[in-house]
């Protein structure tokens, strides 16, 4: 139970889908293939990691170049944009009714209309409905507990790609920020 706080907790909504995986499918893949992608999710996915591979060195650009460093946060913008408008259609909802999960970079809790066994790999694909932004990851049952609307099933994720890690780790802290930013606009 403590290796659950050591993360910043959100709660986010999201298009969820998952899988039960064999562990023979998670020690051999990274990131799951048992889900059907459009060329336009790959193309989100790709855009944003290529996004948190750039990010130190713009940021070192920033500090030595200023005027070049916002030149190419426009360029990265405009980038951002048109991926936005490709992948508008591919990336509608009806992939699924969004849901509000609650997510770290260790894992994630979300319901589930069926119960999972604990210690379960599973396959997961999210889509963030705010940003667009496509993951598929890993992850292992730590809990599945009957609610009122289904199961409340509780998961670590596994051997997560660093891009994917840092992406998580911008959105929690774009949507920490976005609260603090909430609460002082309210007091």
């Amino acid at each position: 139970m403590s290796e659950r706080r050591q993360y910043y907790r959100i709660d986010h909504p999201v298009i969820i889908e998952h899988k039960c995986v064999s562990d023979e499918d998670v020690a051999h893949s990274n990131q799951p293939f048992q889900f059907e992608v459009s060329a336009y999710f790959s193309l989100q996915a790709q855009l944003h990691a290529i996004d948190a591979e750039c990010s130190h060195y713009l940021h070192r650009i920033s500090e030595s170049f200023a005027p070049l460093s916002a030149y190419l946060q426009s360029l990265n913008r405009k980038i951002e944009l048109i991926a936005q408008a490709l992948t508008a259609d591919s990336l509608k909802l009806d992939q699924g009714e969004p849901q509000f999960i609650n997510l770290s970079e260790g894992g994630i809790n979300f319901l589930s209309q069926q119960s999972l066994e604990p210690r379960q790999a599973l396959a997961l694909k999210l889509v963030f409905t705010e940003s667009r932004l496509g993951m598929m990851l890993y992850a292992r049952v730590i809990r599945s507990e009957a609610q009122a609307e289904g199961f409340e099933v509780a998961a670590e994720f596994l051997h997560m790609p660093e891009n994917c890690r840092t992406q998580l780790a911008r959105l929690i802290l774009e949507a920490q920020a976005r609260q603090r930013q909430n609460e002082l606009y309210q007091e």
